[in-house]
């Protein structure tokens, strides 16, 4: 299996904390099966170092260095907290999945940016293909999945956690995750690994759920075919067009007076 969405790299951000827990946390996902990872750390948020990107190069090189013992294969990535002036920041640095087109891109958790539309075709005017990570945890796309499903048919992709679907984050947003998958919303499963005990880079147990969903043929591209092909820049496998799963709304009316 393939984690595209990890926090592997030690003393960045809130994951691993020293090179000990990352080396823990490789080791619990070879034992899941996963085989491949990206390490995608936090970008314009939660950076104990203030996105100094020289203390991020060395940290990448040392990590490289460090767990060539592990037998994973390890990419670069990062996760970039969206902004107005990302389309400018990204033109300066790589911060995409290993080297491709594909870039993780976090939202707040309890709200929207306004113009975020035009912000997302202005990064697909560049040639990037935006990934939006666990969308079932930002508190707007569960109250309107409507506006999710606007963003997918506009070109980008969701990445559900599988504690998510797990519900390791609670019922609510368990839900919101299966109504994402059930309507092809999301397209990779992902450990959004933090830690070794309340957050480790486990896959396993998010294909299970997954499967009862949508199947286990689909389950397992999610984290195999789907991922292998935005590592390789190639356009994803095609699983089924996206759903709104809005599918009552609220019709107005006006009534107009009776006349005797």
């Amino acid at each position: 299996m393939i984690d595209l969405h990890t926090h592997l790299l030690p003393d960045w951000d809130d994951g691993a904390k020293d090179w000990d827990e990352s080396f823990k946390m490789s080791k619990i996902a070879k034992e899941d099966g996963i085989d491949k990872i990206v390490l995608t750390p936090h970008i314009y948020r939660l950076s104990k170092y203030g996105n100094d990107l020289m203390v991020l190069e060395t940290r990448f090189s040392q990590f490289y260095e460090k767990m060539r013992r592990i037998a994973i294969s390890f990419y670069r990535g990062a996760e970039v907290y969206i902004h107005h002036e990302m389309a400018k920041d990204l033109k300066k640095h790589n911060f995409t999945v290993h080297g491709s087109n594909y870039l993780f891109i976090e939202f707040p958790e309890d709200h929207i940016l306004p113009g975020v539309k035009d912000l997302l075709f202005r990064l697909m005017l560049d040639a990037y293909i935006p990934i939006i990570s666990h969308p079932e945890r930002n508190a707007v796309f569960g109250d309107r999945p409507g506006l999710f499903y606007d963003l997918v048919c506009m070109g980008c992709l969701g990445q559900v956690t599988a504690d998510s679907l797990g519900g390791a984050f609670g019922h609510h947003i368990k839900k919101i995750a299966e109504l994402f998958l059930t309507n092809n919303l999301v397209h990779v499963i992902a450990s959004d690994a933090h830690n070794e005990k309340k957050r480790p880079p486990r896959l396993s147990h998010g294909v299970e759920k997954a499967a009862k969903i949508v199947g286990a043929e689909k389950a397992l591209a999610m984290v195999t075919a789907i991922p292998q092909a935005i590592l390789d820049n190639k356009a994803i496998p095609d699983y089924g067009e996206p759903v709104n799963p809005v599918k009552h709304k609220k019709k107005w009316a006006i009534r107009l007076p009776k006349f005797q």
